[in-house]
């Protein structure tokens, strides 16, 4: 096995999820940036577990679990999909989440779907940064579409064709 895989989340994850999406350099930059419950953790599990539109993975290192990448919304009439991800872990090695995207869309682009989609929302520098030197390309803005404390923000929408993804990164 390589040092670096995902697998499909598991109910015996979600402690460790919870605890990743809870904290603060997580969900600042979430939609929904409030704690979440564990009730709604397990809600949010069952619906996800049995969507077949939906896939969850964990990303492993060294045999250590360091995030969770997901695809959402896929769409086999238009071979396109949404995808979120975070590193969870503070002291995860510099590039975990670029060798992380690199075998997330070696998967899905092996899968049919020929477009990644994504949003970010303004506050979210490094993610836009990231999702520029992935490949993707600004294709939208939605102006004022989230609210957090008690301001709205624009959300970028970015889009990655398989085409235009270099196939991995060093």
């Amino acid at each position: 096995m390589t040092d670096s895989f995902l697998r499909k989340l598991e109910e015996n994850d979600l402690e460790q999820v919870l605890a990743w999406r809870n904290s603060d350099h997580i969900k600042q930059y979430m939609y929904t940036d409030r704690e979440i419950t564990w009730q709604e953790h397990v809600k949010w599990y069952e619906r996800v577990s049995t969507n077949p539109h939906h896939d969850v993975f964990i990303y492993v290192q060294h045999d250590k679990p360091l995030g969770l990448v997901q695809f959402f919304d896929k769409q086999k009439q238009h071979q396109r999909c949404y995808w979120g991800f975070y590193i969870g872990e503070l002291d995860a090695p510099k590039g975990s989440g670029t060798k992380m995207a690199s075998i997330a869309f070696t998967h899905i682009f092996s899968q049919g779907i020929r477009k990644v989609c994504a949003e970010v929302i303004e506050t979210n520098q490094p993610s836009f940064h990231f999702h520029q030197k992935l490949g993707f390309k600004v294709e939208g803005t939605l102006r004022q579409h989230v609210m957090k404390d008690g301001q709205y923000y624009d959300v970028w929408t970015l889009g990655l064709l398989k085409e235009e993804w270099k196939g991995g990164f060093s």
